[in-house]
């Protein structure tokens, strides 16, 4: 079995560094190439074809969601977030969610975090899953937040109308659930009188913005 091979970009050498060793502490994880900034990414996803993309966000010459979006034009491939612990963080990880990202992990500590340690297994489990994820869904764009919100005040409007009859539905999500809560949410009929309760595993300062 070939080791899932993953680039890392990010501009703190430090954070390059334990992120990398972080992932190489697996041996069914390989880290084919680091780099220092988006334009970096972007040239390394070309050139060495890697399974996953750890993507940091705030980074100089071009930042995580314009090399994203490079990626996701050019050669589609799961790419996974990395963003600080913060209520902007949280707003830009849901932005790059919406552009094609498949994840995000969230570095505790702010952007250069000496803490990243505390978070390893999690990083080794989401670009795991990442490297499993649905290749088709890739590249797909998604409508502005401001859409899908407008599209939800319009549904609950006609949701009050419906009837639930007693009957919930539980959505229960962790790797990958934000992604896949923006595509069901919109596709529910404007009639849907049934409550939805959703369980999503995440860090908390990210819940008021993923609400």
């Amino acid at each position: 079995m070939h080791p899932i091979k993953v680039i890392v970009a990010d501009d703190s050498a430090l954070m390059r560094r334990e992120i990398k060793n972080i992932l190489e502490s697996d041996p069914e994880i390989e880290v084919v190439a680091v780099g220092r900034n988006g334009e970096d990414a972007v040239r390394l996803t070309q050139e060495h074809e890697p399974d996953v993309v750890a993507l940091d966000i705030n980074m100089p010459v071009m930042d995580g969601l314009t090399a994203l979006q490079h990626i996701m034009m050019q050669a589609p491939r799961p790419v996974v977030m990395v963003s600080s612990l913060t209520q902007e963080g949280a707003l830009t990880t849901y932005e790059a969610l919406e552009l094609g990202a498949v994840d995000f992990v969230g570095k505790p500590g702010g952007t250069i975090s000496r803490e990243i340690g505390k978070i390893a297994d999690e990083i080794i489990y989401k670009i795991k899953a990442a490297a499993g994820s649905n290749k088709s869904r890739l590249g797909r764009f998604r409508p502005h937040r401001r859409d899908n919100k407008a599209a939800v005040r319009k549904r609950r409007k006609s949701s009050q109308r419906g009837r639930a009859d007693g009957k919930i539905v539980v959505i229960g999500q962790s790797t990958g659930g934000p992604n896949t809560i923006m595509d069901i949410l919109p596709a529910f009929p404007e009639d849907f009188g049934a409550p939805v309760i959703i369980i999503q595993h995440m860090p908390a300062s990210f819940t008021p913005s993923f609400a």
